[in-house]
C-alpha cells in the first residue's frame, strides 16, 4: 500500500486555491465542490492505494505557440489533481536538495520554497537568476563562446522510467517511486514517455529529470546554467564548444534517449551571444519603461495602502494615468513583434488586471487571434476588469473572435471563448452565446451548455438532461449536476438526492454543493 498523508492533501487543495490546477486552463468548477465536502473526499483520497491506482479522464488540448505549431497541454481530473499534486508535494525538498545548490545559479528554474498557504516554487521563477549567471559568465573574458542547446519536446519525451529512477536518486521511497511512474503511465495510456505539461507538478519531476545532467556537465569541467531545459554552456574556444554540444548530445541521447532541437542549439561567440541574447535594443527599452511601472506602482501602493509613508510629486491619479499610459504604449509595441513577446504581454496583462483598468479592453478583443498564446491572460484580464455596463462590449468581441476567427476551430479557443461568455453571461448577447456553446459541443460536449443554463437559470434544459444525465462524460455529467441550480427547490433537492446515491465521489459532492453554492 502506498497512502497520501492527509496533511499533503490538505495542502494540495490549499494550492490549487491559490494557484490553480495548470496555468493554461480555467478553473474547474468542482473546485468549489470539492472544498464544500473537503472532509470526506480528503478521507476517501487517503485511503487511495496509489500503487494501484487508476487515473480518471482528463481533457487535452493543443496549444498555440508564439513561433506558431503547438504544445500539447494536459488538464486532470480534480481528484487526480489533487492526488498528483500531493505527490510531488511529499517529495518536494528532497527533489530540490538534490539538484544543484540554488546559490551556483545552475539549475536556475522553479526552486522549491513551501509554505503552508499553499505555495510551492520561490515566488520568481528562476529566469533573473539565469540572466544575471549568463551576464556575469559573459563579462569575465574567459569565454569566447556559448553553446545555447534547447532540449526537443522535452516534456513529451521524459522517460517514466527516468522519472522515477531520478526520484529514488532523490532520496523518495522506492514505492512512491514506483506509485508516481505508475500514474504518469496510466496518463499516457500504457505509453513510457511523457509527462503532463499544465499542473504544477511536472515542473518538479522536469527538473529532476535534468539534475544528472547537470552533474555531468561540472563533472566533465563545463562551466554552464540552465533555465528547464534551456543549457549555455559557456567555453574558452570554439572547439571546445563543439566538443561541449557533442558531450551534452551523447549523454542525452545514452542516459534519457533526449536529443537537441536543432534549430535552438549552436555554438556562439561571446560577443554574438551578448548581442543576441544579452543586449537587445528593443528589449532594454521595454524593460526600462517596465521597470519604470514598477517604480510608479510601488510609489503609487505605498502612498495609497501605508498612508503617505513617502513624499511623491504626483497625486495619486496623476499616477494611475501615467501607468495606464505606460501599459497602452508598451501594449501596442508588444502586438507588433513577430513573435510575440510572451513574458513581455503577460506583464502587461497581468499589471492591469491588478490595477483593475479597463485601457487594454478594446486592444485586447481586437487582436485577440494574435493573442492566442497568451488566451488565458487576456480571459482573466476581461473578467476581472469588465463592469456590468461593458459586458455586451466585450461579449460581441468574444462571439465575434469564437465565429471569425481563423483559430475558431481549436478546441483550446472554443474553451477559453466559452468560458468567459458563460461566466455572468450578458443576457443581450443569449441566444449568440448559445450558438457558440453548441459550436463547442463537438471538442467540448455538453459542458458550457450546462454551466450557461446553470447561469441563466435554463430550467427546461436540465429538466431535459436529468434522465440521461448518467450518459455523459464525466466532465459533462458533473457539469448537468452542477446546474441543477436552475430547478425548483423541492425539485432539485429531489433529483440530487438520487444522483447522491448513485454517482461516484465527485459526482456526489457537485451533487451537494449544487444544492448550497
Amino acid at each position: 500500500m502506498d497512502n497520501l498523508e492527509q496533511d499533503s492533501l490538505d495542502w494540495a487543495i490549499t494550492h490549487i486555491g491559490r494557484f490553480g490546477d495548470t496555468d493554461i486552463f480555467p478553473v474547474p468548477f468542482e473546485y468549489q465542490a470539492i472544498r464544500h465536502a473537503w472532509p470526506g473526499i480528503k478521507d476517501e483520497l487517503a485511503k487511495t492505494d496509489l500503487s494501484t491506482y487508476q487515473c480518471r479522464p482528463f481533457l487535452r488540448f493543443c496549444v498555440p505557440k508564439p513561433r506558431g505549431g503547438y504544445r500539447v497541454a494536459v488538464q486532470l481530473d480534480p481528484l487526480d489533481t489533487l492526488l498528483f499534486t500531493a505527490m510531488v508535494y511529499e517529495g518536494a525538498e528532497l527533489i530540490d536538495k538534490y539538484r544543484i545548490a540554488l546559490d551556483k545559479k545552475v539549475a536556475c528554474s522553479y526552486r522549491v520554497q513551501i509554505d503552508a498557504k499553499g505555495q510551492l516554487f520561490r515566488p520568481t521563477n528562476g529566469w533573473d537568476d539565469y540572466r544575471s549567471k549568463s551576464q556575469e559568465l559573459a563579462e569575465t573574458e574567459d569565454y569566447e563562446y556559448v553553446l545555447t542547446a534547447d532540449i526537443a519536446d522535452f516534456y513529451n519525451q521524459i522517460s517514466h522510467h527516468r522519472v522515477r529512477n531520478a526520484l529514488e536518486a532523490a532520496g523518495v521511497s522506492s514505492d512512491r517511486a514506483r506509485s508516481v511512474e505508475s500514474f504518469l503511465m496510466n496518463l499516457a495510456g500504457g505509453q513510457s514517455r511523457g509527462i503532463p505539461v499544465g499542473p504544477a507538478g511536472s515542473i518538479l519531476l522536469a527538473e529532476a529529470c535534468l539534475a544528472d545532467v547537470d552533474m555531468f556537465l561540472l563533472r566533465e569541467g563545463y562551466v554552464h546554467t540552465r533555465y528547464v531545459d534551456d543549457f549555455r554552456i559557456f567555453c574558452p574556444s570554439r572547439a571546445r564548444a563543439l566538443q561541449a554540444l557533442h558531450d551534452l548530445s551523447e549523454y542525452l541521447y545514452t542516459a534519457h534517449r533526449l536529443a537537441l532541437q536543432s534549430s535552438k542549439t549552436k555554438p556562439l561567440h561571446i560577443d554574438q551571444f551578448v548581442q543576441k541574447e544579452l543586449i537587445d535594443p528593443e528589449r532594454l527599452e521595454e524593460q526600462s519603461r517596465t521597470d519604470k511601472i514598477d517604480d510608479i506602482l510601488h510609489m503609487l501602493y505605498e502612498e495609497l495602502e501605508y498612508g503617505a509613508s513617502i513624499e511623491i510629486e504626483l497625486a495619486p491619479e496623476d499616477v494611475q494615468e501615467i501607468v495606464r499610459e505606460n501599459l497602452v504604449e508598451l501594449f501596442d509595441a508588444s502586438l507588433r513583434q513577430e513573435p510575440l513577446h510572451l513574458g513581455l504581454v503577460r506583464y502587461l496583462l497581468r499589471r492591469a488586471t491588478t490595477l483593475r483598468t479597463a485601457v487594454l479592453r478594446e486592444k485586447v478583443l481586437d487582436n485577440l487571434e494574435v493573442l492566442a498564446p497568451v488566451l488565458r491572460d487576456c480571459a482573466t484580464y476581461l473578467l476581472k476588469t469588465t463592469q456590468e455596463s461593458h459586458r455586451r462590449r466585450v461579449a460581441e468581441g468574444l462571439i465575434d473572435f469564437a465565429e471569425t476567427s481563423d483559430l475558431s476551430f481549436l478546441p483550446f479557443v472554443k474553451l477559453w471563448t466559452s468560458h468567459v461568455l458563460t461566466y455572468r453571461p450578458a443576457s443581450e448577447c443569449e441566444d449568440s452565446i448559445r450558438e457558440v456553446c453548441r459550436d463547442a459541443q463537438d471538442v467540448l460536449g455538453i459542458r458550457p451548455l450546462a454551466l450557461l443554463a446553470r447561469e441563466l437559470g435554463h430550467l427546461e434544459w436540465v429538466r431535459g438532461q436529468k434522465e440521461s444525465w448518467q450518459n455523459n462524460r464525466p466532465w459533462d455529467r458533473r457539469a448537468i449536476i452542477w446546474a441543477a441550480r436552475a430547478l425548483s427547490d423541492d425539485e432539485r433537492g429531489h433529483w440530487l438526492n438520487r444522483v447522491q446515491g448513485s454517482g461516484d465521489l465527485l459526482d456526489r459532492a457537485v451533487a451537494t454543493a449544487a444544492r448550497n453554492v
